[in-house]
């Protein structure tokens, strides 16, 4: 079995379709838990789940294995497209489409979105049952922080990585990571209240 990084050399040499598909199919059902996660929605996260994939084959010239493994990159990239997407105009649409047509019917329940294994000071939120509509808007607020603010958010909550594991991949100190963090999820917890 051919590494990552062999692939990765066939697909940027040779522009070989054999390595695109088993590079992307090592990582698929990855990129959509991680997707379905931060959307709620079975159909909606295959639809991203299938963009993020063709993102990544588009700028699999720009890894740089030097600066990040390949797994932290893709993660990256499927975060940056997971935030654009709430950022952007079609899912804005699709909100006032859905509230100017009566609202949406309602919505399937799901358990424990967000956080799984966070500090004590936000357990309350990982025992919610979330509404899909819930979940865009807290991926909104995300949405509205800068870049890094939400790869911090991201990478807490859905990757699961201590606070001194983010720090130290985006240089910045754990106190810095740690305050961020916590800012977000105050102003989550008050779209949580909001909504109840």
């Amino acid at each position: 079995m051919q590494s990552d990084q062999q692939l990765i050399r066939r697909i940027r040499d040779r522009k070989s379709k054999a390595a695109a598909n088993e590079l992307i199919s090592r990582y698929y059902k990855e990129i959509y838990a991680y997707t379905y996660r931060q959307t709620g929605e079975l159909e909606l996260a295959k639809d991203l789940t299938q963009e993020i994939c063709l993102h990544i084959l588009e700028k699999i010239s720009d890894f740089d294995e030097k600066r990040a493994g390949f797994r932290t990159w893709v993660y990256r990239l499927a975060g940056n497209w997971i935030r654009d997407y709430y950022r952007s105009r079609s899912y804005k649409n699709l909100q006032l489409e859905l509230s100017v047509e009566g609202g949406q019917e309602e919505l399937e329940i799901y358990e424990t979105l967000l956080y799984q294994q966070i500090q004590a000071e936000v357990e309350d939120l990982s025992t919610l049952i979330v509404k899909r509509e819930l979940i865009g808007r807290i991926m909104q607020v995300v949405a509205a922080y800068p870049p890094q603010w939400g790869v911090i958010f991201q990478k807490k909550c859905f990757e699961e990585q201590t606070f001194a594991e983010i720090a130290m991949e985006l240089a910045i100190s754990e106190n810095t990571v740690k305050t961020r963090f916590y800012q977000m999820i105050r102003k989550i917890k008050k779209v949580v209240k909001d909504n109840e």
